[in-house]
């Protein structure tokens, strides 16, 4: 259902009980839409949760976007739908940008947030892009990483997606883990253009902003919630140096290494997400 939270309105897709443990479900993308996750995840999350999918400000079944977005909108548009579900507190499940979205909610509203499970996340989109390109050389015979130093940039941003765009119908196997080279996202199924269309205007307004390129890292050590990373063993997103920072500098945080998964642990593997994410957020 469409949801009026600020200036817009967004699409909630509510599961479960409203008396059970609310959790958040942030999307990544940027743009991608909840309704993948909720295809796998939505009534098995809801035997235990209240669980509440969105999607973003300007994204497939929400308001089309009609001016610029950043960052701190989407932060702020979380902050008001949990006033306006009367939700005292919730837990955050951040996938891909969706961990970097859940991640800035935690640390700005730690009273908000009771626990945070992060799947594949893009803390920093410098390391982030790295290592997706570098996954992807293989399949591009002759093409080498773009040059780059330091912090993320929007043309680095542009470069190296432009660069993964030229893997073509063979960049979806590229995030799956072997045994899931057949599955299936709905939502390209199942959603007309039209959603797309907004998805892909959120896309690029959202990397124009400043905020898009800040780097996060900073921010695992003030994370006052107990927090899980799940990583997949072929997740091509989610760098060597964000899974160390992570380990080192969260205070309460829990690792788990998914063997034989990509990118889409939710969906390749998803009672054995649903375990986890049950086990940790109980």
């Amino acid at each position: 259902m469409l949801t009026e939270v600020r200036d817009t309105r967004l699409y909630v897709d509510q599961r479960g009980r409203t008396d059970a443990p609310p959790l958040l479900f942030v999307h990544g993308g940027p743009g991608a839409g909840s309704y993948d996750f909720m295809a796998f995840q939505g009534d098995r999350l809801a035997r235990d949760f209240h669980l509440i999918g969105v999607d973003q400000r300007g994204v497939q079944r929400s308001d089309a976007l009609t001016g610029p977005v950043d960052e701190q909108d989407l932060i702020a548009d979380f902050e008001a739908l949990r006033e306006h579900l009367g939700i005292e507190r919730w837990s955050l499940l951040g996938h891909s940008y969706g961990g970097r979205l859940a991640l800035r909610y935690a640390v700005a509203h730690p009273d908000s947030v009771t626990r945070v499970v992060f799947e594949n996340p893009a803390w920093d989109m410098a390391l982030a892009t790295e290592n997706l390109v570098r996954a992807a050389l293989p399949l591009l015979p002759g093409v080498q990483l773009p040059p780059h130093t330091g912090p993320a940039t929007k043309q680095m941003w542009d470069e190296r997606i432009a660069l993964l765009a030229q893997l073509g119908d063979k960049r979806m196997g590229m995030y799956l883990g072997p045994d899931s080279q057949d599955l299936q996202l709905p939502a390209g199924i199942e959603l007309p253009d039209e959603y797309h269309e907004r998805s892909g205007h959120f896309s690029s307004e959202i990397t124009k902003s400043a905020g898009f390129v800040e780097p996060l890292l900073q921010y695992l050590g003030q994370l006052t919630q107990p927090a899980l990373l799940i990583k997949g063993e072929h997740d091509p997103a989610t760098s060597p140096r964000e899974i160390e920072l992570f380990r080192s500098d969260v205070p309460e945080g829990t690792y788990y290494y998914a063997t034989g998964a990509g990118h889409f642990l939710h969906a390749e593997q998803a009672d054995l997400f649903a375990r986890l994410v049950t086990e940790f957020l109980s």
